[in-house]
């Protein structure tokens, strides 16, 4: 005679773990609060993954309500987390960055930071 315990179900084969998640911004030039030059030349964001180049954008805009960047936001070819964008020299005041992006798990972020230039 035999005995045998309780049957076990077969275990089904292990799948790999899907992670998503929204990109999120990691640093920022000028940095978020902080002070830039008014000849600084460009805005600049890092997010924590690469983005999709469709609904990338990153504008500057004075406390009067103007953009003043050169509306040419573009990803860093060799780094998709980094996007730029050109500003001429900037009078001194408060500014607002305003930035949108696709993340890798097709999801729109966006959201806004400020600097400052001082005379």
């Amino acid at each position: 005679m035999k005995l045998t315990g309780p049957s076990r179900p077969p275990r089904e084969p292990r799948r790999p773990a899907i992670i998503l998640a929204h990109a999120i911004v990691v640093r920022t030039s000028p940095a978020q609060g902080g002070v830039g030059a008014a000849d600084i030349g460009k805005v600049e964001v890092w997010y924590d993954a690469g983005i999709r180049d469709a609904f990338a954008a990153l504008a500057v805009v004075s406390a009067s309500g103007e953009r003043v960047d050169k509306r040419d936001a573009a990803i860093d070819s060799a780094d998709p987390s980094h996007v730029t964008v050109s500003v001429n020299r900037l009078n001194p005041g408060k500014y607002t960055v305003r930035y949108r992006a696709l993340s890798a798990d097709g999801h729109l972020v966006s959201g806004a930071w400020e600097f400052e230039v001082r005379p």
